[in-house]
């Protein structure tokens, strides 16, 4: 019988950092580390070795991302069940999946999480993706500080409230992760990426362009911008998620030669039933 989950030890938190790199939640030790002493009660274990890593998924919503799960099918609804009580606890009201392929989204089904987003898997290799140049009057450059307010708002206009970044969200980001950012001859932001490369493998974890300035060529133009710099790591590959609705997103990335990975993945949401 599983025991419920509880809150991990640091000795436990640091044995599951294999899996928690292999699952890109963290890129580096530390970082998982920080998130752990920040709230310890995010990282959890069972008595059977099992564990789940939780974690608030926008600073603007009430829900509770389960980020990761590392457990046996049948005992996903243990840990599900403890997410619903620690959103309870700290008055968020639904709890997120992870991002999984959609057949392995039934144990969440069951438990009163429905589908909610999903999702295109694109990858390729950096040197397969082709050569753009950013439309004329507008240059790219490293982001600064100074422009995270200014970028904060840009992305909420970009995308809707389940995938905009709040402002202290941007600035996590800025931290962590490698930024570019698209500026036109008067100064204004119009465009930004974020990406990160681990063990020879690149991922484009955000790209956003301003509504006005779309189909002029700028989002190829970042998409081959982030693939020269991975190809100048020595990345193998590429990748990226989108929502499988994008067709947009889907066509610029089909345009700049990366390919949809055969599986469909999701998420999963569900409400958090009061106490009692």
């Amino acid at each position: 019988m599983l025991t419920r989950p509880r809150q991990a030890t640091a000795e436990e938190a640091t044995g599951l950092w294999p899996a928690v790199r292999a699952e890109r939640i963290f890129d580096l030790p530390a970082q998982f580390y920080d998130y752990r002493e920040a709230g310890p009660w995010r990282v959890r274990v069972s008595g059977r070795g099992e564990a789940s890593v939780l974690g608030r998924w926008r600073e603007h919503l009430d829900v509770l991302a389960i980020r990761g799960a590392w457990c046996s099918s049948r005992h996903v609804s243990a840990f599900i069940r403890d997410a619903k009580s620690l959103a309870r606890a700290h008055e968020l009201r639904r709890v997120l999946s992870p991002l999984l392929p959609l057949e392995m989204l039934g144990p969440y089904r069951r438990e009163g999480l429905a589908v909610c987003q999903r999702i295109v898997a694109i990858q390729g290799h950096p040197r397969g993706v082709m050569y753009s140049q950013a439309p004329l009057g507008v240059h790219f450059r490293g982001g600064r500080a100074e422009d995270l307010d200014a970028l904060a708002q840009l992305d909420a206009q970009c995308f809707d409230d389940f995938w905009r970044y709040g402002p202290s969200e941007v600035r996590e980001l800025y931290s962590t992760e490698r930024l570019v950012v698209a500026e036109d001859d008067e100064g204004q932001l119009i465009g930004y990426t974020l990406a990160t490369v681990s063990r020879g493998a690149a991922t484009l974890g955000r790209l956003a362009v301003a509504s006005g300035v779309r189909r002029a060529g700028l989002g190829r133009a970042l998409v081959a911008e982030v693939a020269r710099w991975a190809d100048s790591t020595g990345a193998e590959t590429i990748s990226l998620c989108t929502q499988e609705e994008n067709t947009a997103a889907r066509r610029l990335y089909a345009s700049a030669g990366l390919v949809e990975v055969r599986d469909v993945y999701g998420f999963a949401m569900g409400g958090v039933p009061e106490k009692g």
